[in-house]
């Protein structure tokens, strides 16, 4: 086998892409392991750091593998080396560009491993690139999906560290094929370095089945949590006290209630999954599994297990950046159509407040910022449970401090702006309007 079959490049030098490519070089030393940046000021800073990746074992403790190759998109071209196996770990939306470069690079012989969050990336990749829309010359698609919780870390040495992570929790690494014909040899290069670094990754690999079922659970947990920490500004453990309390005040800002609960968003959902997975009738064991009580059950155990965390998609809308939104809520309003089931109203409203960034009059908001007073936190979540109680919690009367933040004014520069009668930007909205946010609509005029 050549030198060439066997080398792994990674595209997405993230968090996940730090952790993955660490543990290659940790257990597949002499593995020629190419890391591919979107941006030049990025490849530039990691070759001027030595080309190396630190992760933080404790708080004192740090393990550092150098060596690694490394190129930025802008220099790939049609006569450049051939790639036979693309980990992408980038963000759904930040998927189709960079691989439409690499294109000309990737043929019939070459595999991509699809490691990210979300469904629907590779319709769009096959879709959208040219090369890719013939079967005869499009690559071998696996899917992944990893259960560990991976963040940045900073080096207190230097302030500004993009090249170190840290590790929290552990889960497996769980691959395997798009396409129920497709199997994944035993001999496979990527598989068996990836198997290689089976005591730092866990790596599984599954059948067609099993990695669906796996992608759809990553995909309830994503759209449960990720939306309603962006609406209500809030870590994830926040949530587990967001489901048990019945009386939470509008958001200072959108207005959004309390309506928008994980087990209101998991009641919407659940169908759809359903219906994709197509269930075989009489499998107890697989409808107590895809209930949605052990939906809702799983998603609130994640949150709190990652409580202090803040959601990638929290982090990008706060951070101004496009989010992954299209790929998980957008995903099963569209599986919804798709399948003749009832819109998913709640998912939707979610969906076009975060992929617009706009509510009721109109005005867009592309930058959040810094969460305002009266965003939840951790110490909000842990003094709403410790108000809560044992009570009733349809009756139980709202703490003192929740009272407090109802009354927050918004800041200045998140106010609606007047706009005319005959200027509405949001145009005419539907029939029946959600009372705490419109819709996009196309250009138009008329009364709301």
């Amino acid at each position: 086998m050549l030198l060439s079959d066997r080398a792994i490049h990674i595209l997405g030098v993230g968090n996940l892409g730090k952790y993955v490519a660490h543990a290659l070089a940790t257990h597949y030393p002499r593995l020629p392991v190419t890391l591919i940046f979107r941006k030049k000021d990025s490849y530039d800073k990691f070759v001027d750091g030595g080309r190396k990746i630190t992760k933080w074992i404790d708080e004192h403790t740090q393990d550092s593998k150098s060596g690694f190759r490394a190129e930025w998109i802008g220099q790939s071209r049609p006569g450049s080396p051939h790639i036979s196996n693309l980990i992408v770990a980038t963000k759904g939306q930040q998927t189709l560009t960079p691989v439409g470069f690499l294109s000309p690079r990737l043929d019939r012989n070459s595999t991509v491993l699809l490691l990210q969050n979300g469904m629907g990336v590779k319709e769009e990749l096959d879709s959208q690139i040219l090369a890719f829309r013939s079967p005869e010359h499009r690559p071998s698609y696996w899917a992944g999906v990893c259960s560990t919780g991976v963040f940045g870390r900073g080096d207190p040495t230097r302030p500004v560290c993009p090249f170190t992570f840290q590790v929290a929790g552990s889960g497996p690494l769980n691959i395997g094929p798009f396409s129920e014909s497709q199997e994944i040899e035993k001999e496979h290069p990527l598989r068996r370095a990836l198997e290689k670094c089976h005591p730092t990754l866990r790596t599984e690999f599954l059948d067609y089945e099993k990695i669906k079922l796996a992608r759809l659970r990553k995909l309830v947990m994503n759209a449960v949590i990720n939306p309603l920490t962006v609406v209500h500004r809030c870590p994830n453990g926040w949530l587990r006290s967001l489901e048990r309390f019945r009386a939470l005040p509008d958001h200072p800002v959108t207005g959004i209630t309390a309506e928008y609960r994980p087990s209101s968003l998991v009641a919407e959902i659940g169908p759809i999954v359903r219906a994709v997975l197509d269930l075989p009738s009489g499998n107890t064991k697989l409808d107590e599994a895809w209930s949605d009580l052990a939906l809702l059950r799983e998603a609130l155990l994640l949150a709190d297990r990652t409580g202090e965390n803040r959601s990638s998609m929290l982090q990008d809308v706060e951070g101004g950046r496009e989010t992954e939104i299209d790929y998980i809520c957008g995903w099963l309003i569209k599986k919804a159509r798709e399948l003749g089931l009832k819109c998913p109203r709640g998912t939707q409203n979610l969906y076009h407040y975060i992929k617009f960034r706009k509510w009721e009059n109109g005005e867009e908001l592309r930058r959040l910022g810094p969460s305002p007073r009266g965003a939840a936190s951790v110490e909000d979540m842990k003094a709403m449970d410790k108000s809560i109680g044992d009570r009733d919690m349809v009756t139980v009367e709202k703490p003192e401090w929740l009272k407090a933040k109802v009354t927050v004014e918004t800041p200045e520069w998140l106010k609606p702006k007047a706009v005319s009668k005959g200027d509405k930007p949001w145009g005419k909205a539907p029939k029946r309007v959600n009372k705490y946010m419109a819709k996009a609509q196309g250009p138009g005029k008329g009364k709301r």
